[in-house]
């Protein structure tokens, strides 16, 4: 079986790259002739344009395929597209995973639209990440191929109370309590300002904790906002928002000191959380965890056992969230390292090749 994956990049800055190379990785320790094509190689970035690029980008997956008998492309759009025109008039067989809005037929363009249909209708199989992801593509089209298959839990590694002591001075970590994470994206639909507003209700009875936002920067509108804020609520103390860092010896860092992680996601118009894998991330230090009702969280997250689901943007419920898991934060820890264990790679890959050999 030569297995051929369809995605943006293995690379492991930034979400879809780690978990693309999780996949590859698990594919290779089941001794499984696997390649990879994406935008890290062959495929072009479809940035700008996009229909010459596309239409290269469909001849260069057309090409690529000939010695592999699997196509597995790692999202809808646009790898799932280039996969079907790929395996259209040949005995390959398609496979695409449902991952989040990239994966629901999109209303903002008629053809990319009908080229996702077709790509879907003609899937063998589409692995949904979560059963939230499942039910907003069956809101856009009926389809009898769906499946959730969960993705795996990355791996990272504990460190000596020396590492967390260097670290600690490297970002000046002093006696904050509690100690509040989040990692993502900071833009609205990670909800960062929604979870400040939250922590902001408690900040007289928690006059010394530290919310630190880990993620990309880009979104500078949503970034001033957080920062006026921040000034406007004389939080600066209390605040740390760390851009753009992908080492996993500091992330592992920031969450085996944090107390609480919170990711208050929002569903913003087409956009919406597939999954959340910083919770697994999370759990895996034993961390309670708050996320958003009503979008992939849910699979993230066993409500009132590894963590509490939320009303997306609503900051009291957030906010009494908190004090529920400071409250019951021994229980939820344990919860959070048993609900763990119950995510590999492995077990992802080892549902895959059983719908690969059907």
């Amino acid at each position: 079986m030569k297995v051929l994956l369809i995605t943006k990049t293995i690379e492991s800055k930034g979400g879809a790259g780690r978990y693309s190379n999780e996949i590859y990785k698990a594919l290779l320790g089941c001794d499984i002739s696997v390649a990879v094509l994406s935008e890290s190689n062959k495929l072009l970035s479809l940035s700008r344009f996009k229909m010459i690029k596309f239409l290269m980008n469909v001849f260069i997956a057309r090409r690529e395929v000939a010695n592999f008998d699997i196509i597995h492309a790692l999202d809808v759009w646009p790898y799932g597209v280039y996969g079907y025109f790929a395996a259209l008039g040949s005995t390959k067989r398609l496979f695409i995973n449902g991952v989040g809005t990239y994966s629901v037929l999109s209303d903002s363009g008629v053809i990319k639209k009908f080229l996702m249909r077709h790509a879907c209708l003609y899937a063998n199989r589409i692995f949904c990440i979560s059963e939230y992801t499942k039910k907003r593509i069956l809101e856009k089209i009926n389809l009898n191929n769906l499946s959730v298959v969960f993705y795996g839990a990355f791996i990272l590694q504990f460190l000596d109370n020396s590492k967390i002591n260097y670290y600690k001075k490297k970002y000046d970590i002093k006696k904050y309590y509690p100690i509040f994470l989040t990692v993502g994206d900071i833009k609205n639909r990670k909800g960062q300002l929604d979870t400040l507003r939250a922590l902001n209700l408690l900040k007289d009875k928690y006059k010394n904790f530290l919310y630190i936002m880990i993620g990309t920067d880009e979104d500078i509108f949503y970034i001033n906002k957080i920062k006026n804020f921040i000034t406007e609520n004389n939080l600066n103390n209390n605040i740390k928002i760390i851009s753009n860092m992908y080492n996993d010896e500091e992330l592992a860092f920031f969450y085996q000191i944090c107390d609480i992680f919170l990711l208050n996601s929002n569903n913003d118009k087409e956009h919406f959380e597939g999954f959340g894998g910083v919770f697994l991330e999370a759990a895996q230090f034993g961390k309670p965890a708050i996320g958003s009702k009503n979008c992939g969280i849910e699979s993230a997250i066993r409500d009132g056992v590894s963590g509490y689901l939320t009303t997306q943007a609503d900051h009291k419920n957030i906010k009494d969230k908190i004090l529920l898991s400071i409250k019951n934060k021994e229980m939820l820890s344990r919860g959070a390292t048993n609900f763990y264990r119950d995510f590999s790679w492995k077990k992802t890959v080892d549902q895959y090749l059983g719908f690969y050999s059907a």
